[in-house]
């Protein structure tokens, strides 16, 4: 079993152990077996701590919609889709180590199928002939592209350091083990060439060529004597494997363990990012949301698991561009580093290192201002390329302050006293909701009376001077298309911003209540002009028996645009660009109606005029939020840049006439970026059902 494995003259095939002596073979095998069990121990390590969690990680979080699961895997975990589409050198760095890594796994494999299989059982060889060929310049080329990309991340990492790597404020680096596990894959792939090459050398078979990088290598070391390069090579092999298995056995220890735990995060990737896990049972409950490491769910503590540190999330976070206290990266690491005080110790005589006890979540870990921060945007999930969900994690730590510690951030109690005892955030009397529509001739919903479109015309439109005017924009908008619709007397605030503000007792009581108000009329479905109703009455309404067909207003228009029931003039010659709403995009994938709306009211342009519709640079997907959303409507704005500032210098940036919205959240940040940025005259903001009506 042990000698030196030439191959016969007759056959081209793979000489594994070439000038390896049989002790050291033995050793190897004996290493690598260690290597294996202590890999296996990491692994369990990990497994239990996931189940420190809230639930059970049990069969049916497999088989549930399996499908879907099964591609979320392949395409984030395997194929790392939202990082190959990075157009940067991060993107093609990552995935040229990731596929050269995997590839020389692969290669490794097969070699050990090749030797311990095919060899002893059927006394024949896999890796001969041809197919040894292929092997061979695959994974010459899988090494020199996980070369290249190791070089790439070492210089992004330590020479430009962009800030979404830093661990510190100051630019200072989250050393851990990131230098020495980078290093010693670099160190793995320059010397698996050294063997290659110093074999080629010494051997020099006529096929060497199918070893591209291995044989331009192997000139380096012809003018050594043969027992020179034999002794060279064994050092090497000695200092490769060991470090090979050294890697296979530290790696669950360390942070590199997101090569497995971000895979298997994608898996179990929470299906409808857009809605929020409700508390159930809400009277029954002692405590709310989390204030425990214990009371995070399994998947959150898998989650922390996951986080490769890479910053994806902190990048695209408004609160963090704009200077405040909140990085999404940072709740991930930061409960990432807390989590390893619940693990098992690594070895079972060794305490776990410092008591849980000793530090508490709320204060000393993670502040009140990083929670408060958020937008409730959801870049950071969208962003995230292994499945994180780090707004789920905010809005159960804020629950825990708002419901637990009886501690909102001010002023947002006022507004959420005012939605529970008037039914809006305005603080107005609930009795003038409808005071601004009397005008319109909208008729209230009645029982029995069957409806085209039930209006849900949210607070904004109710009660704020700048949005009625979008209601009356989309009343005439309705009317001119023979609609019937009806607003619901009843309507009240659907208290989302409490909801995101972790007041969660206040947004179910009055979920319940609108709930019961919209099943005692009928209609066909549901027309909001607020993306954040819009999601609240599609996807999370459901949640409590809420089942209803919801469009929002941009959509109800671009239907009515398509099937000719309005024909608006092409009016707009100016320069015009879309500001995408968070809840109406990422949350809801809704972004082309309303810029097929925008291409039909734009005038015809002479041959190469400047474009009439431009697109911000952040838009679509990675569109900027407004700062609005999370209920930061209802907030101060008082730490770093003010994000709807941020937004509007977007706007200026495209040489922009026009800003159209689909949000009255958005449509009040922008109004004050406008302002607060001295454009106010200059830029013109306008919801999409404003130009329509405009058209008419």
């Amino acid at each position: 079993m042990f000698e030196e494995a030439f191959c016969p003259p007759d056959l081209v095939c793979r000489p594994t152990f070439w000038n390896i002596p049989g002790w050291l073979q033995i050793f190897i095998y004996v290493g690598g077996l260690v290597a294996a069990l202590m890999f296996a121990y990491g692994v369990y390590r990990h497994v239990m701590l996931w189940r420190v969690g809230q639930g059970n990680l049990a069969l049916k979080q497999v088989t549930l919609d399996f499908a879907r699961r099964l591609k979320n895997f392949f395409t984030f975990g395997v194929l790392t889709k939202k990082v190959v589409s990075e157009n940067q050198p991060m993107g093609f760095m990552h995935a040229n180590l990731m596929w050269g890594m995997i590839l020389l796994f692969i290669g490794t494999a097969l070699a050990t199928l090749d030797w311990e299989i095919f060899r002893l059982i059927f006394h024949a060889r896999l890796l001969q002939g041809g197919f040894y060929f292929i092997y061979k310049f695959v994974l010459d080329i899988a090494g020199l592209l996980a070369f290249i990309a190791l070089c790439v991340a070492l210089y992004i990492r330590y020479v430009k350091k962009p800030r979404r790597l830093w661990g510190y404020e100051d630019g200072r680096l989250h050393f851990d083990d990131d230098l020495f596990v980078t290093g010693s894959f670099f160190l793995l792939v320059v010397t698996g060439f050294m063997l290659e090459s110093l074999r080629l050398a010494v051997t020099q078979p006529s096929w060497a060529f199918y070893s591209p990088v291995g044989n331009v290598l192997s000139f380096l070391w012809r003018g050594l004597p043969e027992n020179a390069a034999r002794s060279v090579h064994l050092g090497t092999w000695v200092f490769h494997g060991g470090l090979t298995l050294f890697l296979i056995a530290y790696v669950p220890l360390s942070k590199w363990f997101h090569i497995l735990a971000s895979s298997t995060n994608t898996f179990f990737k929470k299906p409808v990012p857009n809605a929020i896990a409700p508390i159930r049972n809400i009277e029954e409950q002692e405590t709310f949301g989390i204030g425990k490491f214990q009371e995070f769910s399994w998947k959150q503590v898998m989650d922390f698991d996951a986080c490769t540190r890479c910053g994806r999330c902190q990048a695209a976070c408004p609160a963090s561009s704009t200077h405040k206290a909140l990085s999404p990266k940072m709740i991930e690491v930061k409960l990432q580093d807390y989590s390893k005080q619940f693990m098992i110790p690594v070895l079972p005589f060794l305490k776990a290192g410092v008591s849980a006890e000793q530090k508490q979540i709320h204060g000393e870990i993670i502040t009140a201002q990083e929670l408060w921060d958020c937008t409730s945007c959801m870049a950071c999930v969208e962003a995230c390329p292994v499945g994180i969900d780090q707004l789920s994690t905010i809005i159960d730590l804020r629950r825990y302050l708002t419901l637990t510690e009886g501690a909102p951030q001010a002023p947002s109690d006022k507004a959420m006293n005012s939605m529970e005892r008037q039914g809006n955030p305005y603080g107005l009397p609930k009795a003038s909701r409808w005071d601004s529509m009397k005008e319109l001739g909208v008729e209230f919903a009645e029982p029995g009376v069957e409806y085209d479109v039930l209006y849900w015309v949210g607070c904004a439109g109710a009660y704020d001077a700048r949005n009625q005017k979008v209601v009356r924009a989309m009343v005439k908008i309705m009317q001119a298309a023979g609609l019937k619709f009806a607003v619901m007397r009843a309507e009240r605030c659907t208290c989302e911003s409490a909801r995101r503000l972790g007041n969660e007792y206040l947004y179910q009581m009055a979920t319940m209540e609108n709930v019961e108000n919209l099943s005692a009329l009928n209609f066909k479905r549901i027309m909001t002009q607020c993306p954040h109703c819009f999601n609240t009455i599609k996807n999370e309404y459901p949640q409590f028996d809420g089942n209803y067909s919801v469009i929002h207003h941009t959509q109800l228009i671009a239907e009515l645009i398509g099937n000719r029931a309005i024909s608006p003039k092409q009016n707009i010659t100016d320069t015009i660009t879309y500001h995408d709403s968070c809840y109406l995009g990422r949350y809801n994938n809704i972004f082309d109606p309303q810029r097929d709306i925008l291409k039909s009211l734009v005038s015809g342009q002479a041959q190469g005029a400047a474009p009439t519709i431009v697109e911000m640079e952040r838009s679509r997907n990675k569109g900027l939020c407004c700062g609005g959303g999370g209920g930061r409507m209802w907030l101060e704005e008082n730490t770093g840049e003010r994000i709807n500032n941020l937004r509007m210098q977007d706007v200026i940036d495209v040489n922009a006439k026009t800003v159209a919205s689909a949000c009255p959240f958005c449509m009040t940040m922008l109004e004050d970026g406008a302002k607060a940025k001295g454009v106010d005259e200059q830029i013109a903001r306008k919801d999409i059902a404003e130009l329509v009506a405009e058209a008419l």
